[in-house]
């Protein structure tokens, strides 16, 4: 058949013991060695009967020539460097104090869940949407929706650089985000969603339509601000939001009758719509007025001006959809709480995730917290969505709710004895980046809440007692 991974260099080095002798057996493309297939592109390497220990280690790159991979003493000899480093740096959450009994299975998530994504999605490229662990519909390639509940959580938990090497990725596939924009007829970058090494999208033409990914770049430069609010941090990601907030403001679509920008078409976050192109989604509005803003901000610390097209598309945009004093997926789903209260809650996602924007009304942002959590369907959710809850929860100033949200018993927020969440097509880490994101921001707070306030997102019935050091507030 045709070669799935064309222009790379495939090669399978085994090292191995028997009695005590070291043998070494490198299997280069297209050496012919029974090694067990089971599938095409799958197989499985058995030792010898009677061989007393088996050393593997493998490299993946493009380039043979001098390859080797690493020995697997020098890799044990760097995990006893790496991880005392990783436990002794970034911040700490301490519930061991609390009344309420269900503390002790919350901080077994949070500690188990640092473990799980320093060691699955801290690379130098973006982690696949199900991390190391396990494969989903889209085989492993590196996921820009996903990236967010990836990396998010390391600029709250002050372990940025360990975002910071993946997310590199940005300025080096911004040629091909260029080239997708101008394929489309539209100004700046437009993120792919899934992709190999040469950033190119997998094929699956909806994706393009799939918005909430594009504003994601400017997210993670505005938490690395936060971290770094210097003129590098400035230069660094300049280019990469001018260019992202010039797509966004080019993608919506001007409506004579109405008098405002429409975005479509969108293929939401809410994907439980039988995968329907729609119009003016709540998520991605909110996202596009916070990020549009942010990106205006970027240009004031530069000493520039603010750009009048990202105003003037931002001031015009459609506005959030309502429905009975409700927030609703869009104007044309009015049945959100009835046939379509599955899978994610866009509806509150902009009263969580987001910080608060023009045109979000906080008493309808609580009214839609409370009838989500009445209604639900939670057991057709993803993992993520539990955290975002809690955010959201948090932010409209329901902690009780809160702590509900990330405890719910559903079969789609359980987290097995590695401490990985399950709640997706495969082990899902994304559900365990939103746990940290969360709890950090329950912890430490969020711009706005008061100075004095301890834990804000946490009840103060005295049966929660949060010690915590070394976190960061959350836009």
């Amino acid at each position: 058949g045709n070669d799935p991974a064309l222009g790379y260099i495939k090669q399978l080095k085994i090292k191995y013991l028997i009695n005590g002798h070291e043998r070494t057996k490198v299997l280069t493309e297209n050496d012919s060695w029974n090694i067990g297939i089971v599938s095409p592109h799958r197989f499985i390497v058995m030792p010898d009967a009677g061989t007393e220990a088996v050393d593997f280690t493998c490299r993946f790159g493009t380039n043979a020539a001098g390859a080797t991979a690493t020995s697997f003493a020098k890799i044990k000899a760097a995990c006893a460097t790496l991880w005392p480093n990783f436990w002794n740096s970034g911040g700490a959450i301490d519930l061991s104090q609390s009344r309420d009994p269900r503390w002790m299975e919350l901080e077994r998530r949070i500690v188990l869940s640092q473990y799980e994504l320093a060691a699955q999605s801290a690379g130098d490229n973006p982690p696949a949407e199900v991390s190391l662990t396990g494969t989903d519909p889209w085989q492993a390639k590196w996921h820009f929706e996903m990236i967010w509940w990836h990396l998010a959580h390391y600029a709250l938990w002050d372990r940025w650089p360990l975002a910071e090497k993946a997310l590199s990725i940005y300025p080096r596939v911004a040629p091909v985000a260029k080239s997708i924009a101008e394929n489309f007829d539209y100004q700046g970058l437009m993120w792919p969603k899934s992709t190999g090494p040469n950033g190119h999208n997998d094929g699956w033409p909806p994706e393009m339509a799939l918005l909430w990914k594009e504003p994601h770049p400017i997210f993670f430069a505005e938490l690395g601000y936060r971290l770094h609010p210097t003129k590098a941090t400035l230069n660094k990601w300049k280019d990469i939001v001018f260019g992202t907030a010039d797509f966004m403001a080019d993608y919506p679509t001007w409506d004579e009758a109405t008098g405002h920008y429409d975005l479509y078409p969108v293929w939401p976050a809410y994907e439980g719509d039988n995968h329907t192109l729609r119009r003016n989604t709540i998520f991605e509005l909110g996202y596009w007025h916070v990020a549009l803003e942010w990106a205006q901000q970027w240009r004031l610390r530069l000493g520039l001006e603010r750009e009048p097209h990202w105003d003037n598309v931002a001031n015009h945009l459609a506005s959030l959809p309502v429905k009975d004093g409700l927030y609703i997926y869009s104007d044309d789903r009015p049945d959100t709480y009835t046939a379509r209260n599955i899978d994610h809650l866009d509806i509150i996602g902009i009263a969580g995730m987001l910080p608060p924007f023009k045109g979000l009304d906080p008493a309808t942002a609580r009214r839609t917290v409370e009838e989500v959590s009445r209604g639900w369907n939670w057991d057709a959710t993803w993992g993520w969505d539990f955290p975002w809850m809690a955010m959201a929860a948090a932010r409209v100033g329901d902690p009780k709710l809160a702590i509900e949200a990330l405890l719910n018993p559903s079969v789609k927020n359980h987290y097995d004895e590695r401490g990985i969440c399950t709640g997706g097509p495969g082990p899902y880490l994304p559900g365990n980046g939103g746990l940290l994101y969360a709890v950090a921001m329950m912890a430490a707070g969020w711009d706005g809440t008061p100075v004095d306030k301890h834990a804000p997102g946490f009840p103060d019935d005295g049966n929660w007692v949060v010690k915590w050091e070394g976190l960061k507030k959350a836009p």
